[in-house]
């Protein structure tokens, strides 16, 4: 199959390492392809410069796996890169071959208590990026061809903020609500299977792609801490005076506290390289002590 990744980051050169290993042709584009490694085919383009993207048609690519990172986090910027620039590339697909796959969010998701969410559940954001994200769903699965992938928190080599601030004391008063969690070498894993698994079989409209075990923020803390033999300095949020759900009133509700669901991304048979945060971590911190 012909491939191309648009916006190809540090993702999408691990993504294409696995497709082109696997018998694909693969081409990375994105605006600065000196970033881009030399065994990678490469295209300068511009999402939000339509007149930049007309190759598209003339590739006749099987699959595209659009991941662009917005220009920062401002309205403009996700506006641009997920709404602007996901058009333009739709207007240059072939609608009735060319497959789409879009890298959104957990952001999408409101819940906050604590609950558990998958592709079925609802979705009303209330932040600009969740709502800019979940149009561009729409744009794809309008598309007909499109499927959208929604990770959740990123970490990895190279993404180490967290494990810097548990090691440097620096966790302050937090609060205490599930997180989610995926290693850059499943996310790239993901997006490879996915390709392929949609090279034979539908796909579904959306994915949700998380490691199999969410975790509440004071026990990735203490596990960080553990492995890096330094005390958990932090401590949770005061909730005094606030009655637990036990006693008959709503506990504090914690801002995105939720447990993403991944069954139905595994029951099309991918494995997780790092199925949880303590796997993961454990190699981040193995490579960073290299």
């Amino acid at each position: 199959m012909r491939i191309a990744i648009i916006g190809c980051g540090e993702i999408g050169v691990l993504c294409a390492r696995r497709l082109l290993d696997a018998g694909h042709q693969v081409t990375g584009i994105r605006r600065n392809v000196n970033a881009l490694p030399r065994w990678l085919e490469s295209r300068t383009a511009d999402v939000t410069h339509t007149d930049s993207l007309g190759f598209i048609q003339d590739s006749c690519f099987d699959f595209i796996i659009y991941q662009v990172a917005a220009g920062g986090f401002t309205e403009e910027a996700y506006h641009q890169a997920y709404s602007q620039g996901l058009a333009n590339v739709i207007q240059h697909c072939d609608s009735q071959k060319t497959r789409l796959l879009f890298v959104s969010s957990t952001g999408v998701y409101h819940q906050n208590d604590g609950e558990w969410v998958d592709e079925s559940s609802e979705t009303r954001p209330s932040k600009f990026n969740g709502q800019i994200m979940l149009a561009a769903e729409k744009l794809v699965t309008d598309y007909g061809l499109g499927c959208c992938v929604r990770f959740s928190g990123i970490y990895g080599p190279g993404r180490t903020r967290l494990i810097e601030r548990v090691r440097n004391g620096e966790t302050g008063e937090y609060n205490d609500g599930y997180t989610n969690r995926i290693h850059v070498e499943d996310c790239a894993g993901v997006l490879s299977h996915l390709v392929r698994f949609g090279s034979t079989q539908s796909l579904q409209p959306v994915y949700l792609a998380s490691d199999s075990l969410p975790a509440l923020r004071s026990d990735v803390f203490r596990f960080l801490a553990s492995e890096l033999g330094v005390d958990v300095i932090g401590q949770k949020a005061d909730q005094s005076g606030v009655k637990s759900a036990k006693n008959g009133t709503a506990a504090k509700r914690i801002a995105g506290s939720k447990q993403c669901n991944n069954q139905q991304l595994l029951a099309t048979g991918y494995k997780l390289i790092y199925p949880d945060y303590r796997a993961g971590y454990r190699q981040v911190i193995a490579t960073l002590k290299q």
